[in-house]
């Protein structure tokens, strides 16, 4: 119940040093994850003298560098990870014994330049990485790094945002020259492996799948693994003859990601329109630049996307309307998904007879409130969760629906977290038995306050965390519950 209190929105400023002072771990953490919290608020979480939650504090830049104990464990680290620390603190970890604290440090990145820049002369090798992949390494310092025996430290170059496209190139063509004499499988060794053709083709992945990389250096991996390929099949300054070579690639999933390439020329999408993989098909529907017809064609044999598609998302206001008035039901669905739909065409898509559609549409925010109840009469219960959904939902339709014989525990699940359900309507989403549902009432700010008070006392206590998190609990009951838990 503590636990209720700590996480709900409107507790008193007065509670927190209380519910703090009851030094329950779980109670200590929902406090510490409170937005907004001030700095005497900090202060009192810090005085409890949790070791285990001063250092979360700390690491998630919650506690300013003078507030931190000197006997805090692991201060340092902390303050760096939690971005509080000054630089000086910065440079102290770089050079702290631990190669573990040090490797935190090279992959940090909001690092400053000179800290990065001494960690690249480390003798732990992952430090020397972790360096060379940091944004915040001068860049000039990368075709230096790039000639590092280990390919280890070659390969994190390869994958440094700011890597030039010829230093790319390198690497790329042959993992970079002098040849490496060390590698992953043996930097820890005295004696170096005979062979280090893996670490190199681990470099020359990491090149080719930059984005810097020169187009023209990925000839020699069109044929490569899966892996390898989907690295870089979505860009779209691949030449036309890749496109194509990789459009009949082995692997479906390169497929796919070739399919949903905006600049794959709509000549080869329509080819892949009859890939055998449902996934490579599915893709081109996720395509920005595929046509209105292939798109209303595809959508209508293969499974709906469950998010708005690209295509629709740009599509022009005749576009809109055309695909609104398509024969094809999945194709005005598209429209119904739609993330900014035109308000005229929210009123024309409620009338709709598809019931795919009925479903997408009731929960708009852009059709009027006073159309739900058509959709109900036409569709029926199979409608009622998405109406549920609607933000403006009446309050008068959402008891209706909680009070339908056939509505199901999804409907009565959706009108429990609905800000316009009254408290007679909550109590029939109470008795539903699913617990998830029950706990939505609990929490839910118009539920009667007698109500609300009889979940906390309840002898199963399986409500009472979040009916102490409801925001509607008067502070006097707050209080109450403090003093009570407290005492006992």
């Amino acid at each position: 119940m503590l636990l209720g209190l700590a996480e709900n929105p409107a507790l008193p400023a007065r509670l927190f040093a209380r519910l703090a002072a009851s030094g329950d771990e779980d109670v200590l953490l929902a406090l510490a994850h409170r937005d907004e919290l001030t700095l005497p608020q900090v202060r009192d979480l810090v005085a409890v003298g949790n070791k285990s939650l001063t250092g979360f504090m700390v690491r998630v830049g919650l506690v300013p560098w003078p507030e931190i104990p000197e006997e805090q464990p692991g201060r340092l680290l902390d303050a760096v990870l939690g971005g509080v620390a000054p630089a000086a603190v910065w440079r102290a970890v770089a050079t702290d014994p631990d190669p573990e604290a040090r490797r935190e440090v090279a992959y940090a990145d909001d690092a400053p330049a000179d800290v990065i820049t001494s960690l690249i002369r480390d003798l732990d090798l992952p430090v020397v990485a972790g360096a060379a992949a940091n944004p915040n390494l001068p860049p000039e310092l990368l075709p230096h790094l790039a000639r590092h025996p280990s390919t280890m430290v070659r390969q994190a170059v390869a994958e440094n945002e700011n890597a030039s496209p010829s230093l790319l190139a390198a690497l790329l063509a042959d993992g970079g020259w002098p040849a490496p004499t060390r590698c992953g499988a043996c930097h820890r060794r005295e004696v170096a492996c005979a062979d280090h053709t893996p670490g190199i083709r681990r470099v020359r992945l990491a090149a080719a799948g930059h984005p810097a990389v020169p187009p023209a250096g990925l000839a020699a991996f069109l044929d490569a693994s899966e892996h390898a390929v989907t690295t870089f099949a979505a860009r779209t300054d691949l030449p036309v003859e890749f496109l194509n070579r990789l459009a009949t690639h082995p692997c479906e999933d390169v497929r796919a990601v070739i399919a949903a390439n905006p600049a794959v020329p709509e000549t080869l999408l329509r080819t892949l329109a009859a890939d055998r993989a449902p996934e490579v098909r599915r893709s081109i529907v996720e395509n920005p630049s595929v046509p209105l017809d292939l798109l209303t064609t595809l959508v209508a044999n293969e499974r709906m996307p469950g998010k708005p598609v690209p295509r629709v998302e740009s599509a022009t206001e005749l576009e809109l309307r055309t695909l609104a008035s398509s024969r094809v039901a999945q194709a005005r669905a598209l429209v119904a998904d739609r993330t900014r739909l035109p308000r005229v065409l929210a009123e024309q898509l409620a009338s709709d007879p598809d019931i795919a559609v009925a479903q997408r549409i009731a929960a708009r925010p852009e059709l009027a409130p006073e159309r739900l109840a058509d959709i109900v009469e036409r569709h029926g219960p199979r409608v009622f969760t998405a109406v549920a959904r609607h933000p403006s939902c009446p309050s008068a339709l959402l008891q209706w629906m909680a009070e339908h014989p056939a509505g199901t525990r999804r409907t009565l699940h959706e009108i429990a977290r609905h800000p316009a359900a009254r408290s007679e309507t909550l109590l029939l989403c109470l008795a539903s038995g699913h617990l998830d549902t029950r706990r939505r009432v609990a929490g839910h700010p118009a539920l009667a306050l007698p109500v609300l008070e009889s979940l906390i006392d309840a002898p199963d206590g399986s409500l009472a965390q979040d009916a102490a998190a409801n925001p509607a609990l008067p502070e006097r009951v707050m209080e109450r519950l403090v003093t009570r838990a407290l005492s006992e």
